[in-house]
């Protein structure tokens, strides 16, 4: 059994993002995940539940520290206009010490609530943007 190594263990601060191309220079934090839809299977005689698989639905968000509003812009004009923009996400997580990439890409976004205002004194105004996804493609591993 291989020797632990705890420098390998993956840190937050090894990961980036990017919306559009553009990177997001005060990212705090990322989740995406993709869930499946099983559906239940059971037949006469097997007392077990079996599960066939339909497909994934993916959702994740974002959160940054704003410094531009060129996100609430072109989500807010999509909303108004009812013509939704195509977006990537591009999220990658380096391994300290090695410098291998976890990278993965996600499209056909869809961004399911923008915050048009959020503030309060003494504090860092951030930006969440919760979204959807249709594909995701794993472009790097560890």
């Amino acid at each position: 059994m291989p020797e632990f190594d705890p420098n390998k263990i993956m840190h937050g601060n090894g990961g980036a993002a990017w919306f559009n191309g553009k990177k997001l220079a005060t990212l705090q934090s990322v989740e995406a995940k993709a869930t499946g839809d099983f559906e239940p299977v059971n037949v006469c005689g097997d007392p077990a539940t079996y599960s066939i698989y339909n497909g994934y639905s993916g959702e994740g968000t974002l959160v940054w520290l704003k410094v531009d509003s060129d996100v609430l812009k072109l989500i807010s004009e999509a909303y108004l206009s009812g013509v939704m923009p195509e977006i990537t996400i591009i999220t990658a997580h380096t391994q300290k010490g090695t410098n291998k990439v976890e990278r993965l890409a996600y499209s056909n976004i869809v961004v399911t609530e923008i915050m048009l205002a959020k503030f309060e004194k003494k504090t860092m105004t951030e930006m969440e943007l919760p979204f959807q996804f249709g594909n995701f493609q794993v472009l790097e591993t560890l």
